[in-house]
């Protein structure tokens, strides 16, 4: 398949001929792919990571805030049908402009809207990649950087999959549900785990009221999402995590999402382990074509109160509501934990493509490739895993110390 920029037609819009049988057109706005957004995303195989709840709100807020430049590939057929949307977005990082899935790190999926039906070769994607980039001309990027891709979503293959790849460092975890919470959880969780679970849930009963709240009035809204802020700043200080939740622009996307509408509640469901009137665990997630997606969680560090593993109670608790609610699908995102592996018996590999596209491309390729390698290397080996963590954290307290 060949393809040929046409022409130029506007500062947003740039078609592009692909013979015989695509015409695929770059746009940099927002509002010139929401039609063909709206149509992929009934049909198109998709997370709910591609969906444009969760995008727009991400690029009007988290993305304005790191400099996204929004970068739209639509393809269609020769008869104007969209048959393809890649969500990309344009980020400066030192001395690379990286173009990107949309979503950033606070995705755990990443794709293309393809229309089911729709085959592309490796060649045809490769070559539909160059040369929307080519029509960007002096705002192109050096390197095209798809992390954290799914090798297939509804049993349906990613074409990106089919371009040169390498395993991305983490895994993402998922399990299917039934609809018997209590014959889920008996098939998770052994015997001694349930009853060192309910001694825990005992003390902390013995504290206060314990109940699972969901976000389905402001005020409670605001008060779930103030503990999470705080507890995950908290945690990520601790823990020497690198994180943004102290970025008003993530505070800002967090509130858009769980904004209710006029027809119905919010988008973001958030959920929280309530002892009395103090939130001490959160999460936070949404379902697309019956799979809820757990996106963010926390808990309270208070001593007392984390020795009972609220996260892992509220966790229990969560899943249970999503087989009442009948959601066939569970997902705990990506990287390793232990309560990842004891409910979710799915792996889900993931895979990067980087493709460079000038000299200086090639330069950022080969070095993503070395840091993928390390950590790859790092996450598959605990005990230097461990080591790098605990130095990390003993860094922080020192930087800590310094600034007081």
């Amino acid at each position: 398949m060949s393809i040929v920029t046409e022409y130029a037609s506007s500062e947003s819009s740039w078609p592009i001929s692909t013979a015989p049988q695509v015409v695929a057109e770059v746009h940099r706005d927002l509002a010139s792919v929401r039609a063909a957004w709206a149509e992929l995303e009934e049909v198109a195989p998709a997370s709910v990571y591609q969906t444009r709840a969760f995008l727009i709100p991400w690029l009007e807020t988290i993305g304005r805030a790191r400099k996204i430049e929004p970068f739209f590939i639509v393809a269609r057929d020769r008869r104007g049908r969209v048959m393809a949307l890649l969500p990309f977005g344009i980020e400066r990082r030192g001395r690379w402009r990286r173009a990107l899935f949309l979503g950033g790190k606070e995705s755990n999926f990443n794709l293309g809207l393809f229309r089911p039906g729709v085959e592309l070769s490796g060649q045809d994607l490769r070559m539909l990649l160059l040369a929307a980039a080519k029509a960007l001309g002096p705002d192109a990027p050096h390197v095209y950087s798809l992390k954290n891709q799914p090798f297939e979503w509804e049993g349906v293959p990613n074409p990106f999959a089919l371009l040169p790849h390498r395993l991305s460092p983490s895994f993402a975890y998922a399990t299917r549900l039934g609809t018997s919470a209590e014959s889920f959880l008996a098939a998770k969780l052994s015997k001694n785990a349930r009853r060192r679970l309910r001694k825990k849930e005992a003390r902390l009963a013995e504290m206060g009221p314990l109940a699972l709240a969901a976000s389905d009035s402001p005020g409670l809204r605001f008060k779930i999402l103030d503990a999470f802020f705080s507890e995950k700043i908290a945690r990520c200080e601790e823990q020497a995590i690198d994180a943004d939740f102290s970025n008003p622009s993530v505070r800002d996307f967090f509130e858009r999402l769980t904004r209710p509408t006029t027809t119905a509640s919010s988008w973001l469901e958030l959920y929280a382990l309530m002892l009395g009137d103090r939130v001490i665990a959160t999460y936070a997630g949404a379902a697309h074509r019956g799979q809820f997606s757990a996106m963010v969680n926390s808990f309270d560090t208070d001593p007392e109160i984390a020795k009972s593993s609220p996260g892992d109670l509220l966790l229990m608790k969560l899943i249970a509501s999503q087989c009442e609610k009948g959601i066939a699908k569970f997902d705990l995102g990506i990287g390793e934990a232990r309560y990842k592996k004891t409910y979710c018996e799915e792996a889900i590999p993931l895979f990067d493509v980087v493709i460079g596209l000038d000299a200086s491309g090639q330069v950022y390729s080969a070095l993503s490739s070395l840091s993928s390698r390390l950590k790859s290397t790092t996450k598959r080996s605990p005990h230097l895993f461990a080591a790098l963590r605990g130095g990390k954290r003993v860094g922080a307290r020192v930087w800590r110390a310094l600034k007081r």
